[in-house]
């Protein structure tokens, strides 16, 4: 299966409620989102044990094309929630997107929401 792109919801005065736009993370091959200088992820963990998001740098150093290494976010707790970003430009891809995926205890009941507070 291929890396699942998700939507960015524009952030509003008025207030925005994550659980009404967030969707199913994709867990078995990671999620991706447009890169912008003002993105933000919001990860809700609906499962029974903590999940790490893992945040993918394709960037490389030097002559030897050293890799940067991955971003690991903070464990998030069973029935918490977390926000990452925003994300220096390091972390595009080829294609412009960032890619992120997801360490823990086979996550079942994940959902991910990206917002654009711009």
């Amino acid at each position: 299966m291929a890396r699942t792109a998700v939507a960015v919801t524009t952030m509003t005065e008025a207030g925005i409620i994550p659980t009404a736009v967030d969707v199913a993370a994709q867990t078995t091959d990671g999620n991706s989102f447009q890169w912008a200088p003002n993105r933000f992820v919001f990860i809700l963990n609906g499962d029974d044990a903590a999940i790490v998001p893992t945040f993918i740098n394709p960037t490389t150093v030097g002559p030897s094309s050293l890799p940067v290494g991955d971003l690991a976010g903070i464990s998030i707790p069973a029935a918490g929630y977390a926000v990452f970003g925003p994300f220096d430009p390091s972390y595009r891809q080829a294609d412009g997107s960032v890619w992120f995926d997801y360490a823990g205890t086979t996550p079942a009941s994940v959902t991910v929401a990206v917002f654009d507070a711009g």
